[in-house]
């Protein structure tokens, strides 16, 4: 139905058109609007209750809209004007309702037969109902009620309030994105702060137990000192590895490169080779002690103590884990009698810790050792 301003009903000559006396650009739209040629017939004998809600529309600043008779026919105010596009303004008023909105009457569609079977008003909150504008379905959000228009035999029309959230929903839906990663990330925070603790009481298990089997092995305070002091150092480098790691595990050769390290020079007395292998942090600090019981060893009476010694040392993975070999030789003569000291006893006890077993052989030319030591489950770290 077109626009006919030569039609423009005289409003202040007649009482009954009163109610379209105001309404800015809707109101002008619906004024020049050629009613007498549609379904509805000239506005003078439209039904009170219709005017009544028309006027009330047409005066509101909030978004309102009405369908109205069994074609649904068309009315809205400037405030919901301004959610449409070129696509159905200002071709929305006085068209039928299901052929406005075809794409989306499955959604609004029930809703309006709801209402207009007498069934009562609806209402919807932050409910999705895409729109086409400009040429672009965009996903809208709205929070709008449809009620009943009375009308002599019934039910006449639906009044449509409502609003279009969709900046007020995406704000939302960003800040309980936000909540949760905060959440994510406090979940995170406690999880490493338990792993933490479980670290340090381990770690100073380890130290009490060093001190105390220390002090009984050494025969002096200053033999004391350079002892403990050296394997608590030993600790030390290997729980720095831990905090630097962002999985938990360890990989085997950067223990052995902590360890080694004074010594891991071009054309050195060291030589390493070791597979990509990882281990769990608990094990790590027992493998770096260990290796570090055997270096303190070697620098004292086997393959580093002279610049004429060497020591190769290889790392690989075996049929139940890791495996570290370690081979010392020396051009001077090794004495193979005696007790075993109290590293050699540590090294049996970490090997243990570790999941597997230490062999030691002390020869004349140097000290020989095979350690094997489990990996770990990685599901199980924590």
């Amino acid at each position: 139905m077109a626009l006919s301003v030569d039609k423009h009903p005289d409003t202040s000559a007649d009482p009954d058109l009163a109610f379209l006396g105001q309404g800015g650009e809707m109101g002008a739209l619906t004024r020049a609007y050629d009613w007498a040629g549609s379904s509805l017939g000239a506005p003078q004998g439209w039904p009170q209750s219709l005017k009544t809600a028309v006027r009330l529309l047409l005066t509101s600043a909030h978004p309102m809209f009405i369908w109205w008779g069994p074609d649904l026919i068309q009315f809205y105010n400037d405030a919901y004007r301004q959610t449409m596009g070129p696509e159905r303004h200002p071709s929305a008023l006085g068209d039928r309702g299901r052929d406005c909105w075809a794409e989306i009457w499955p959604v609004i569609g029930p809703q309006i037969e709801f209402v207009m079977r007498g069934d009562g008003a609806t209402w919807n909150e932050d409910q999705l109902v895409p729109v086409t504008r400009h040429g672009v379905l965009e996903e809208v959000w709205w929070t709008y009620g449809y009620s009943p228009i009375d009308a002599p035999s019934g039910v006449g029309g639906v009044l449509v309030v409502c609003r279009d959230v969709t900046h007020e929903h995406v704000a939302r839906e960003a800040l309980a994105r936000a909540n949760a990663n905060l959440v994510t990330e406090a979940a995170r925070q406690k999880l490493v702060a338990e792993e933490l603790n479980h670290r340090i009481k381990n770690t100073l298990a380890t130290v009490q137990a060093l001190t105390v089997l220390t002090a009984k092995s050494a025969t002096t305070v200053a033999e004391f000192r350079d002892a403990l002091s050296g394997r608590i150092q030993a600790i030390a480098n290997t729980q720095d590895l831990l905090l630097r790691g962002q999985s938990g595990r360890v990989d085997v050769r950067v223990i052995l490169e902590a360890e080694l390290a004074p010594y891991l020079v071009p054309g050195g007395q060291v030589t390493l080779e070791c597979e990509g292998i990882e281990i769990a942090p608990d094990a790590a600090v027992n493998l770096g002690l260990l290796v570090h019981e055997l270096l303190t060893n070697a620098a004292k009476y086997g393959g580093l103590s002279t610049t004429n010694g060497s020591l190769r040392v290889t790392c690989a993975r075996g049929p139940d884990g890791g495996v570290l070999e370690w081979r010392e030789t020396t051009e001077r003569t090794i004495s193979t009698d005696g007790a075993k000291g109290f590293g050699s006893l540590l090294i049996q006890r970490l090997s243990l810790a570790l999941g597997g077993l230490a062999v030691t052989e002390l020869r004349t030319a140097g000290l020989q050792a095979r350690v094997t030591f489990g990996l770990g489950d990685p599901a199980h770290d924590a």
